[in-house]
Order: C-alpha cells, then structure tokens, then sequence
C-alpha cells in the first residue's frame, strides 16, 4: 500500500485523503483495534485494517483492550433509555389477544381431540395466562374436564408386609418376596452415598427395579452409577426391568 500517495481509493469508490491514513495508522499505533478506529475516523472496517498493516500492537495495548471489551455494554443511561422505548413501543402489543376461560379450555379440548391425550403444559405456549385464569395448570384440566397427568412417584403403594412402594411393579416384587418369606428390607444406602436401592436381602443382596430404563438419559446415568457402586461396595446386583413383570415364572427366574 502506497501511503503517501495524495489519495487512497477505496473499493466502494470513496477517495481518502493521506492524511486519513495517516489519522488510522497513528490510532493503530496508540492502540486501538480497528473497530475503534472505524468509529474515530468513519471508515469502513477493511480499510482500517489495511491501512494500518504491519503495525504490532505491545502487551500493554493488548491488555487494555480486553479490559475495554470487558467493560459493560449497556450503561445506567443506556438501559435506562430502551426501557422507555419498550415501554412505548412494545406495550400496546403485549397482550394484545385477548384470551377468555372459554378460548384456554377449547385449546385444550382440541389438543385432545388431535392427540388423544391431555397436553403437557409445556406443550401450550401460554402458561402464564393459564396460571391467571386458573390458578393452576392442573386446575385448567380439570375445568376442561380431565383428569391432570399424574405426577411420576407421586403415588404410594402398600404391599402386603406394609412396605410402602414407589410403583405398583415394586409392590409386585415385594409381595414376590414376601410369599416366599424372603426377609428382606427397603431404600437401602449405597454406603455414604444419597443413593438408595429398592430391596435389599442380607448380607450383600441389592434388587433394583429400573423401570424407565432407555427412557431418560439422566435415568440411564442413574443406573450406571448404581452399578458401579455395586461392584465398589461388593454387592451382588439383581436388576429388574419392565419386560420381567411380563409373568410370575419370568420373574420367579430373574430372582432365583
């Protein structure tokens, strides 16, 4: 680049004078990235990094260009001002649709006729207006005339040695054990750890019911780690899943 030509043409046809280039090489040379200098000098970004070639910047140029960029964007004034503007601009749009009970339940009257099944609250995109109407989502449901999706665990289930189950297929294993006069206990701490196990049977026996195996992966991390506690601690494992509750022989086999 020739810079002590008069003039410097730029590719968009704009002619800078030298003393422009000279303006940008010395902000350069003062420390400044180039998108200081483009705002300085308004230029256009590439001239800037042109003009200014070959000119290295020092440790302490450096430095106090990150602590600039560290700096925060949006001023007290500066936040100060787009909530103004959002609060002229963007208001009178905010709750523009008006929704009544009657709009909230048709909405999900119709999610069930498509899907054959209640929705999912975070299926409908207007929670919040729901929780207004409603006070709650489960609340909106039963209006609409269903019944809420249950919540997982949620209910408790006895067996017949009193043993109070998280799911109907643990209380299948209890009884299991418990007709054949299997003592055995529950929620069983792997060492010092947070974790329990469903069933335990003295002296190192652990029975596991893995029902949503495959279906959550932090369920399936669950699992993993229970197993590798079970090799650490020296307990023998029994896992149960879903497909072993299938018939009584099939799970008279896995716990044999």
């Amino acid at each position: 680049m020739n810079t002590n030509a008069a003039q410097v043409k730029h590719k968009n046809g704009v002619r800078y004078g030298k003393e422009m280039v000279q303006n940008a090489r010395k902000l350069r040379a003062d420390g400044l990235t180039h998108r200081e200098i483009t705002e300085n000098l308004g230029v256009g970004l590439g001239s800037a990094w042109l003009w200014t070639t070959g000119i290295s910047l020092n440790a302490k140029q450096k430095i106090a260009i990150q602590e600039r960029r560290d700096r925060h964007v949006f001023t007290k004034e500066r936040r100060m001002a787009l909530s103004r503007s959002a609060r002229i601009t963007l208001v009178p749009y905010q709750y523009q649709k008006k929704y009544t009970k009657e709009d909230l339940l048709a909405e999900i009257k119709k999610f069930y006729i498509s899907h054959g099944r209640i929705p999912l609250k975070r299926e409908l995109g207007n929670r919040r207006i729901y929780r207004q109407h409603f006070g709650t989502w489960n609340n909106a449901i039963q209006v609409a005339g269903f019944e809420p999706n249950p919540v997982l665990f949620s209910k408790r289930f006895v067996a017949k040695d009193g043993h109070h189950c998280d799911s109907f297929s643990e209380k299948i294993i209890d009884e299991w054990l418990c007709g054949r006069k299997i003592i055995h206990g529950r929620n069983f701490k792997y060492g010092k750890t947070k974790m329990t196990a469903d069933f335990f049977i003295a002296p190192n026996i652990v029975i596991e019911f893995f029902g949503l195996a495959g279906v959550q992966r932090k369920y399936d991390q669950i699992i993993k780690r229970k197993q590798e506690l079970c090799k650490k601690l020296n307990l023998k494992l029994i896992e149960i899943y879903p497909k072993d509750l299938i018939s009584s022989s099939r799970l008279s086999k896995k716990l044999s």
